[in-house]
């Protein structure tokens, strides 16, 4: 089913009373303002009428909340003894505390509750009337646009309302879809990492193998009027286009039940709309001088700066290269020889990968191979400057220097997040071995039925799959950290005078490095070590801290001047 616009649905829905709950399994998306339904077993699908349960679905929109408003709440802790909430079996151990994406992934209902956060209800609703009119009037929907900005937008009474953001508050599906599209980019951003965590260790795990993690989603679970149970999942796919799942059963028996129907019954992302924050620089033909570069069919040198259209390139060796660019290469000729190098999204370097040291077929060997190549940058690369620095070379891994085509770029985003952890990550053409795959076998294992999960545990027994980012990436060191905010206090003096010098605006958070090179996330003010004890381990964690403070300066790129400035301040 099939409605043109959502602005013909919300006026459907001010006409027609309250339906039942979806009556089997079935599927809705929104996109360019319509939306998509679609009965996955024999029974009808959700129509304009249609009102679905929020259940677990309201801590979304608490978690949006708190992120387009910048908020710094403290951490929940989980209480011990009579004192405890029986809701934080779902959140922490007794005695520990949670943070918001680890509670948002774990489905932490005290978390998030509008009392323990102090959620005014005026500011709520001013808040989400200025998301909706944002939104409409991205969507160009004049009409919606203006009932938004007079307080008046149709349907969305439940999420305006604090006091009906409850899981037993029944919602017109199209309107669920809408509030969901509206997010802004950072808060659906902040969720999708949060969530990666619950599609590989939480409820949606059994659907892993079927829906990958692209599409990203949080868990809900309902008991119709008759007793039954009834549950699914809300998200987004990777485009950010929102969807809507429900079925018999609770939320994870129904995604297991569901998973690959559900999987081919929702739209392809779209490739122009796929965005992500993090990114890798790539320094190209890393082994191989570059001679010239001309453009395609002419003689004439391209001009430094980003390339875009046809190129042939020259190397030292006579070799002659065609390469297409979008504006992504840069050509740089302040050298002794020109260079090539390139800022790609992660999974668009994932899937120059695949296409350069394999292929996208068959489907799980190429997801098998993007995982691969996504846990290899990771455990080798740099992390300079916000992104993560590697070379195109046959000593790391090659990346395709032209855009990848679309299968390349569905194995990426279909394993967006995932990597191998517990063993070093290699592979080769044909030579398997002890922690190394050989394409050549995955090829042969996914031809015979094994899925990727299947392939990359035959060629690496002691590695497991993991998410990175989100909530499950960041085991923090407690100690580690009060030794960093007692050291760094008494290094402001000693740093006051450092050009570019300025302290995080929050404590600095550091996380446990299961393996690869320690490294600061500038955007969430996190550093990844192994320890703080030793000499060695403080100055890793000195050298870290200063890129974040001096993040915003030229000399935070600096690793010399970093490493020299971070032995000062620990040997003196």
């Amino acid at each position: 089913m099939h409605w043109s616009r959502f602005a013909s649905a919300a006026l459907l829905l001010a006409c027609a009373g309250a339906a039942a709950q979806v009556p089997g399994a079935s599927v809705a998306w929104l996109r360019d303002g319509g939306v998509e339904t679609l009965a996955l077993d024999r029974g009808p699908a959700p129509d304009a009428r249609t009102r679905v349960p929020l259940g677990s679905l309201w801590k979304l929109f608490v978690f949006a909340y708190l992120a387009d408003t910048a908020a710094q709440e403290p951490p929940y802790r989980c209480q011990e003894g009579p004192a405890a909430d029986p809701e934080d079996v779902y959140c922490c151990k007794p005695g520990a505390a949670v943070s918001r994406a680890a509670a948002l992934a774990k489905s932490c209902a005290p978390y998030f509750s509008p009392q323990r956060l102090a959620l005014a209800p005026a500011a709520w609703r001013v808040h989400w009337l200025g998301v909706l009119a944002r939104a409409h009037r991205t969507a160009g929907d004049a009409a919606a646009s203006r009932a938004a900005a007079d307080g008046r937008p149709a349907d969305m009474g439940w999420l305006l309302d604090l006091a009906r953001l409850r899981p037993d508050t029944l919602v017109p599906l199209p309107s669920l879809l809408a509030a969901l599209g509206a997010l802004s980019d950072e808060a659906r951003a902040d969720a999708r990492e949060a969530l990666l965590a619950a599609a590989v260790d939480g409820y949606g795990r059994d659907a892993l193998p079927a829906l990958g993690t692209g599409l990203r989603y949080k868990t809900y679970s309902w008991h119709r009027e008759d007793g039954s149970a009834f549950g699914g999942a809300a998200g987004w796919l990777a485009d950010g286009t929102p969807f809507w799942f429900g079925a018999r059963g609770s939320s994870r028996t129904a995604l297991a039940a569901w998973a690959r129907p559900l999987a081919a019954s929702l739209p392809a992302p779209r490739r122009d709309r796929l965005a992500e924050r993090t990114c890798v620089d790539v320094d190209f033909f890393a082994r191989y001088p570059i001679r010239e570069v001309l453009l395609a069919g002419s003689a004439r040198h391209a001009a430094p700066g980003a390339l875009r259209g046809r190129y042939r390139i020259r190397f030292d060796n006579g070799v002659w290269l065609t390469v297409a660019s979008r504006g992504e290469l840069q050509l740089s000729d302040d050298g002794p020889a020109p260079r090539i190098a390139a800022r790609l999204p992660l999974n668009d370097y994932v899937a120059r990968v695949v296409e350069r040291e394999g292929s996208a077929q068959p489907p799980e060997a190429g997801r098998a191979l993007a995982i691969a190549a996504r846990s290899y940058l990771l455990q080798n690369a740099a992390f300079d400057g916000g992104c993560w620095r590697i070379a195109d070379s046959t000593r790391t891994q090659r990346v395709s220097p032209n855009p990848p085509g679309d299968a390349a770029l569905a194995a990426a985003w279909f394993s967006d997040g995932l990597v191998l952890r517990g063993a070093p990550v290699r592979y080769h053409l044909d030579a398997g071995g002890q922690g190394r795959m050989s394409w050549q076998e995955a090829v042969a294992q996914a031809r015979a039925g094994d899925d990727a999960a299947a392939i990359l545990a035959r060629a690496f027994p002691q590695a497991t799959l993991a998410a990175i980012g989100g909530a499950s990436d960041c085991e923090r060191m407690d100690a580690a950290e009060r030794w960093l905010a007692q050291a760094s206090a008494a290094w402001r003096r000693r740093l006051q005078g450092e050009p570019g010098f300025e302290a995080p605006a929050a404590p600095v958070v550091v996380c446990m490095l299961a393996e690869g090179v320690p490294y600061s996330d500038q955007q969430r003010l996190r550093i990844y070590a192994r320890g703080w004890r030793s000499v060695e381990e403080r100055i890793t964690l000195a050298h870290e801290y200063l890129h974040l403070a001096l993040r915003f300066h030229p000399n935070g790129a600096d690793e010399d001047y970093v490493e020299r400035l971070a032995r000062l301040l620990i040997q003196g």
